[in-house]
């Protein structure tokens, strides 16, 4: 089902053609009835002679509802703009049709209404105006129809139009991604709480569960009506009705999100938006830092405050890339239209599309990590996938642009163009830009000999240290770590990651600490001083334990000692020997031998426990199961 949007000057007779052309009245409020005019949306389906269903939606023309007009104008195909012969263009005109183009309609038909009012001179005169005002526009070559919805007149070659439409129109729409912005909400009885709203990206089935944004609440499809049919299933670009069970109607006000994901929590750790906008030549103002923006996308319309990427200001005629966060997270998937406004007065200022979601407002020394932006400036698919990479340096295919307005098969298709062309790589589960990746080894490099450097004497890091200098997760932290150590550019021992050929030794104050405490230990080597106590020495004795004990130079008993390696296997040796000839050790039989206290003999019979030389039976010790004779 393709949908058409009408657009134009209030009183210019949108409602008008589309009764005529369709038979069905789209003002159904009582008001509108009474005053004449649209104030909401209204809904009504043509049928090609092939059987093809366009659904049309008529928007309000007055200036005071054009919220309105950008909700219906969101997610068409194409649009009717209607200009009245006896008043030409005028400023709803120009808005609503700068508004279609800023939400990425690609194509439509101009209708000049009123043709009963005019001669047929004026009429070729509006003819060139219009013309004129669509110039370099998507627009540009659209047909101009000429029609009166009062006499009738020209209503065939409109429908003649519409009979073609679609197929003039191509677009992806079932991206497997569907979602519904809500315009009404209503109970009906036998049916219980309905929404209504324009299905975009995928289909929605009966029996369906559904998540609710910004609640996030579930709800499962009861029925579904779409052309006021009842249907099990219904697709893409389909006026839908969706009667729900498992939530009530205050949870699904205008404005709010039928979802068929259920994962959303990017949304929601993400809230601050980044935008590629365009400022209306004919904007009142330029977009500077700290101003307060309405924002609309589909039926959702929000206040928010905004910070300019890079540029000082964004005048009127210029395209920028701007922040904006508002008080609760926005549903948009990159790639989604939307549209900027004055909170007051309400004047439309510009539009554009959604390139990204982001935790907070950066700061200013943040923004280099922002480069990538750069490349989703021109929105095409190539780009967006290679910056992608860029910011969050490897991925998992599965995981590439999921939250973007591309079908996984367009993007699986783009990728291996990319990986073709040796533009991306792939290791293992993971793809990566190549320039990024070899970017991020090269820092992973330099990142571990600065810190090595200013740690001599330690052998090498744990994959936990280096993901603190990576920031970058610990599964991509390891993915790089093992493709250096493939390159020989890393060497890997006892999960520690050390530059290839590198010896490690302390230097400077790490060097006489560890001489210093050497010479401790071997002064009296079976009355070593506590660990404790030489750890209270100072950073450069604590580090030169580290490196003692890295290297195994000496032997840490408990948390208590460090006994030379020499002593320690005297200790070892005696136990030995003991245990084989008396088959069990008692605390005396240390102390008579080296001439311990019990401030030794206890934490070295608790050392051999744990290495299970020994095992403690009541007061004494007897062979344990890493005994060797």
């Amino acid at each position: 089902m393709l949908v058409v949007g009408t657009a134009g000057h209030i009183d210019h007779g949108k409602s008008a053609i589309v009764k005529r052309l369709t038979g069905t009245d789209p003002d159904r409020l009582p008001e509108e009835k009474a005053r004449g005019m649209t104030i909401d949306l209204g809904f009504a389906f043509y049928q090609t002679p092939d059987k093809q269903t366009i659904a049309l939606v008529d928007v309000p023309g007055h200036e005071r509802f054009i919220r309105n007009m950008i909700s219906g104008a969101s997610g068409i195909d194409a649009v009717m703009l209607v200009i009245a012969a006896d008043d030409g263009w005028m400023p709803q005109s120009e808005e609503h049709f700068q508004i279609t183009r800023l939400l990425g309609v690609s194509s439509g038909i101009i209708v000049i209404n009123k043709s009963d009012l005019s001669e047929n001179d004026w009429l070729e005169i509006l003819k060139s105006d219009i013309k004129e005002k669509v110039k370099d526009s998507f627009l540009e070559d659209s047909p101009i129809v000429v029609v009166s919805a009062e006499t009738g007149n020209g209503f065939d070659k409109l429908k003649q139009e519409f009979d073609r439409l679609p197929q003039t129109i191509s677009r992806e729409r079932d991206i497997g991604k569907a979602r519904l912005y809500i315009d009404r909400a209503f109970m009906s009885k036998g049916f219980g709480t309905v929404v209504t709203g324009t299905l975009r990206d995928g289909c929605f089935a009966t029996g369906q569960t559904l998540s609710i944004w910004p609640s996030l609440k579930k709800a499962k499809i009861r029925s579904l009506q779409s052309n006021s049919k009842d249907v099990e299933k219904a697709g893409p670009g389909q006026r839908t009705a969706v009667s729900l069970t498992g939530v009530d109607k205050d949870e699904l006000q205008r404005g709010r999100v039928l979802i068929a994901e259920n994962n959303l929590s990017r949304f929601k750790e993400n809230p601050v938006l980044v935008l590629r906008v365009e400022v209306l030549k004919n904007s009142p103002l330029s977009l500077t830092s700290r101003r307060q923006l309405t924002f609309i996308i589909g039926t959702t319309e929000c206040q928010g405050e905004i910070r300019i990427f890079k540029d000082k200001q964004i005048n009127p005629g210029n395209s920028g890339t701007i922040f904006f966060k508002t008080d609760d997270s926005v549903y948009a998937l990159l790639g989604d239209h939307f549209i900027i406004r004055l909170p007051t007065p309400m004047l439309s200022l510009g539009g554009g599309i959604v390139i990204d979601h982001v935790r907070k407002f950066p700061r200013q020394k943040e923004m280099e990590q922002l480069s990538y932006l750069d490349l989703r400036t021109d929105w095409q698919l190539e780009k967006l996938i290679l910056s992608e990479l860029c910011k969050e340096k490897l991925l998992k295919p599965k995981d590439l642009l999921v939250h973007s307005s591309f079908g996984a098969g367009k993007i699986k298709s783009e990728l291996e163009k990319l990986l073709s062309a040796k533009k991306c790589g792939q290791i293992g589960d993971y793809i990566f830009e190549i320039k990024t990746f070899e970017k991020i080894s090269d820092d992973t490099i330099v990142k571990i000999e600065t810190f090595l450097k200013e740690n001599s004497h330690i052998t090498g890091l744990s994959l936990e240290q280096i993901e603190q200098l990576l920031k970058i997760g610990k599964e991509k932290t390891s993915v790089i770590l093992n493709f250096l150590v493939t390159e020989s550019k890393l060497s890997e021992l006892n999960e520690k990651y050390d530059l290839v050929n590198r010896q490690a030794g302390p230097e400077g104050k790490i060097h006489a600490a560890f001489d210093d405490i050497m010479n401790m230990i071997n002064k009296d080597p079976f009355a070593p001083p506590r660990l404790a106590d030489i750890a209270s020495e100072g950073s450069s004795y604590r580090q030169a334990i580290r490196y003692i004990l890295d290297n195994n130079s000496a032997h840490k008993c408990g948390s208590e000692f460090l006994f030379s390696n020499d002593a320690w296997n005297q200790i070892l040796k005696f136990v030995t020997y003991w245990l084989n000839n008396k088959n069990e050790l008692k605390v005396t039989d240390l102390r008579d031998k080296f001439n311990f206290s019990r401030k030794y003999s206890i934490p070295i019979l608790e050392e051999t426990d744990r290495l299970k030389i020994t095992r403690r039976q009541g007061d004494i010790r007897v062979k344990g199961e890493n005994f060797e004779r």
